[in-house]
């Protein structure tokens, strides 16, 4: 079956392993929140930094990589110095064979656009064991330009603030 994981562009530069299409990945993963259109392919999120909340399913899960996507986007001054706000309707998909793994980071699409996630449609086993939805809160900010590290303060891997309107 196919699922879509979403990683973030400051997990991946600072800790991940390098993918391409083909490759076997193994993730651990955090289940998004469902969208209403029932044939729409089940969301995930990759992470590992330990922020995934102990009664939240975060499953290491195994699957092949078939497509890939790094998703920019466009940032306005936010209403604090040195916040960033995403642009809305900015988001920029672009194509990709490959991903770079820690401390490598791809270029903009473009001066006013920044990478912030990787769009991943995995292919994973029929009886593969997943991670069910918790509403945490915490899944909303994938796929919507909000990168979660940067806002949160991960010192080790970013060293500004962004944050997404409400």
């Amino acid at each position: 079956m196919m699922i879509e994981v979403g990683l973030s562009e400051w997990e991946q530069h600072c800790c991940g392993d390098p993918f391409r299409i083909g490759a076997t990945v193994t993730w651990k993963l955090v289940a998004r929140a469902p969208i209403k259109d029932a044939g729409t392919v089940r969301r995930y999120r990759e992470e590992h930094h330990g922020e995934t909340p102990e009664h939240v399913p975060h499953l290491p899960v195994t699957g092949t990589v078939r497509t890939i996507q790094g998703l920019h986007y466009a940032f306005d001054e936010g209403p604090h110095p040195g916040e960033l706000t995403v642009r809305p309707s900015s988001e920029v998909a672009v194509g990709l064979d490959a991903v770079p793994g820690a401390g490598t980071q791809l270029p903009g699409c473009s001066a006013e656009h920044r990478l912030l996630v990787y769009r991943v449609r995995l292919e994973v086993a029929e009886d593969a064991v997943l991670p069910g939805y918790v509403g945490d809160g915490q899944d909303d900010w994938l796929g919507q330009g909000q990168d979660r590290g940067r806002r949160t303060g991960h010192r080790a891997c970013a060293q500004s603030s962004t944050s997404m309107p409400t």
